[in-house]
């Protein structure tokens, strides 16, 4: 009763027209933000922290929130419409979610999105006010070891996009390892990799190497193709799915939610992880899982319903103790310092309107960001009706720019043409982007944390198995391998006992 009656007086909070207006300004902002490839929501983020310092604890919350759970969701927008991602949590939506649209069920594709992501951010923030403190305990217990086994949980969900070529996949995995690992190594800080370059010792930024592979990629892959592939020539109509319909995909948006909360109250594993996971468990456990990658709902619900699942559960580390659980809730914990407010256990008891307050913001976030969605995507499927040249034009610029602002670096511009280049060839000869990319993401953050347990455990290598947690995240990894590998082995062993026979 007491947490109903703290949630009621948050909400109270929380709908003040002033906070309610800063919610849906910030919630507007984070769906453009992260429906415009290049320019992330992560980045609005922190280009708005300025701004907070003029605003009440409340409104400056209320505000980060919104940017937060709209651009988690906005990312899908240009995947579904146009095959770019617009955020790297949205990289799953292309794999199901174009199919869709080059069926010319864009509009069906987008209701379901926005539909699954409020459902997973709606989950995430009940979750978040009803279950902050025993979570925060459970999230306590994660050491670098556990985090180095989320992480490779990541790497390996890699088969569930693999299909009929694991081995191709895998190999374009390893060359996105390759490439993340260019720069200065973490833990001795020489340089590796960058063949005497000096630009290159900053790394090769994962948000980067996305728009080339993506954005210039399929622009390119545009003017080349007699079909104008990237224009969306229908008018799109948000038809809502029979009730029989969503009730077919009730199975998908749990455990992407399930999954999707777990991996958010993870420090460092984020909206990504997530979703890529989110997705692989999905191939298995869904009957139609040999389908995916050709339009099937189940295939975009579940990584969409996972990554909004993400913000709420990863403001839980951050309230409780603390601790950020990505990088766009490092930011909120400045805003937070800012104020001369210290997250932590003992904020729940010396200021619990405050807390209870960003529930309610976070909550409202996830509800309005329904019509938010609605609004955003009509409006962005206008820029899909213009001619292929245009858009393209329009495509490359916006590229450019976001390619040049994630770092300021001009570096990171030709870094991107490169690879645009690359990801047209990649689409020419049936090579997955995909995996390539969840390389470039993974492959570091697996590195370090790997490298860190080495270096807090004395060398031991057997910390990973020794610590329950890791061994049993571990152990989840090796049976889904073991599962998602099990058709392929199988095929093969009777192929040998057909020539056996012969």
């Amino acid at each position: 009763m007491e947490t109903l009656s703290l949630l009621a007086g948050g909400m109270s909070s929380a709908l003040a027209p002033y906070h309610f207006l800063i919610m849906i300004i910030g919630l507007a902002m984070g769906v453009v933000a992260g429906a415009l490839p290049g320019i992330s929501f992560v980045n609005a983020m922190a280009m708005a922290l300025p701004f907070t310092y003029m605003m009440s604890p409340i409104a400056s919350m209320a505000f980060l929130g919104g940017i937060y759970a709209g651009g988690v969701f906005g990312g899908s927008i240009s995947s579904i419409l146009i095959n770019i991602p617009g955020t790297p949590a949205s990289l799953p939506a292309c794999w199901d979610g174009y199919p869709m649209t080059r069926q010319g069920k864009s509009g069906k594709a987008l209701t379901i999105a926005i539909a699954a992501s409020a459902t997973g951010g709606i989950a995430s923030a009940l979750l978040l006010t009803f279950a902050a403190p025993p979570f925060a305990k459970f999230a306590l217990k994660f050491d670098q070891p556990e985090f180095f086994a989320a992480t490779f949980l990541g790497l390996v969900s890699i088969i569930a996009v693999a299909k009929s070529a694991p081995w191709i996949s895998f190999l374009s995995l390893f060359l996105g390892m390759v490439i993340g690992s260019v720069g200065v190594d973490p833990l001795y800080g020489v340089p590796r990799l960058t063949f005497g370059i000096a630009e290159a010792q900053s790394g090769i930024n994962f948000v980067v190497v996305m728009i080339g592979l993506f954005a210039l990629g399929e622009v390119v892959e545009m003017l080349v193709a007699s079909d104008g592939a990237m224009k969306v020539k229908e008018h799109i109509r948000f038809e809502r799915p029979r009730f029989t319909e969503y009730w077919a995909l009730r199975g998908s948006v749990v455990r992407g939610t399930a999954i999707g909360s777990l991996i958010g109250m993870i420090p460092g594993a984020g909206a990504t992880v997530g979703a890529v996971i989110a997705y692989g468990v999905e191939k298995q456990a869904s009957p139609r899982g040999a389908e995916f990658g050709t339009g099937v709902p189940e295939g975009l619900t579940a990584p969409e319903a996972a990554k909004n699942a993400t913000t709420g559960a990863a403001m839980i580390p951050l309230l409780t103790l603390g601790i950020p659980g990505s990088a766009a809730t490092a930011i909120m914990l400045a805003a937070l310092v800012l104020k001369g407010i210290t997250p932590g256990p003992m904020l729940f008891s010396t200021q619990p309107d405050l807390v209870y307050a960003i529930f309610s913001s976070m909550l409202l976030a996830n509800i309005f960001m329904i019509v938010a969605g609605v609004i955003i995507a009509r409006g962005f499927s206008h820029f899909m009706k213009v001619p292929p040249a245009i858009l393209s034009g329009f495509i490359v610029v916006l590229s450019v720019l976001g390619a040049y602002g994630v770092r300021n670096n001009i570096f990171d511009v030709y870094v991107c043409m490169i690879f645009g280049v690359i990801g047209f060839a990649m689409k020419r000869y049936n090579f997955p982007a995909a995996p390539l990319v969840l390389g470039v993401i993974l492959g570091p953050l697996a590195e370090r944390y790997f490298l860190t347990s080495l270096a807090n455990y004395d060398n031991n290598v057997w910390i990973f198995v020794e610590r329950p947690i890791s061994a049993t995240i571990l152990g989840g990894a090796l049976a889904f391998v073991l599962w998602a590998m099990s058709p392929v082995l199988l095929k093969r062993i009777r192929r040998n006992k057909t020539a056996a026979i012969s």
